[in-house]
């Protein structure tokens, strides 16, 4: 039987290992990260100068449900980080295609019309305008 640690003064869901040196702040983060309370030893304090005792049946109860909302967070984030992904390679996709059917437009010469001529560029300052 492994064993989680959970201060809820000191602990972070964040960093936490849920090991004595690195103990949850939660009791569902707890839950969600071993996968379940079968088979686990909670053992929770709620300041860093008390003792470890082990969790009661109703805190678990009410973590085991903490930890299916975590559950549903993460999955939903998960779908909106996966969603995100194919909508930017649809978007890379469709300018990709569009960059091909660009390159297969050719400019051509219309022979009924006069020949372009080609006009050299000028600079125009601003001092002579429209002397």
């Amino acid at each position: 039987m492994s064993t989680v640690y959970i201060d809820e003064a000191t602990g972070s869901d964040e960093t936490g290992k849920g090991t004595q040196e690195l103990p949850f702040k939660s009791l569902a983060f707890a839950v969600y990260s071993s996968n379940g309370p079968d088979g686990v030893k909670y053992l929770i304090r709620k300041d860093a100068t008390a003792d470890y005792n082990d969790a009661t049946q109703s805190a678990l109860k009410k973590a085991k449900k903490g930890s299916d909302g975590i559950k549903k967070k993460m999955k939903k984030t998960e779908e909106l980080a996966a969603r995100e992904d194919d909508e930017k390679k649809a978007e890379r996709e469709r300018k990709e295609n569009l960059l091909e059917e660009s390159k297969k437009i050719v400019l051509e010469e219309d022979p009924a019309l006069s020949k372009a001529t080609k006009v050299s560029h000028q600079i125009i300052h601003w001092s002579t305008w429209g002397a």
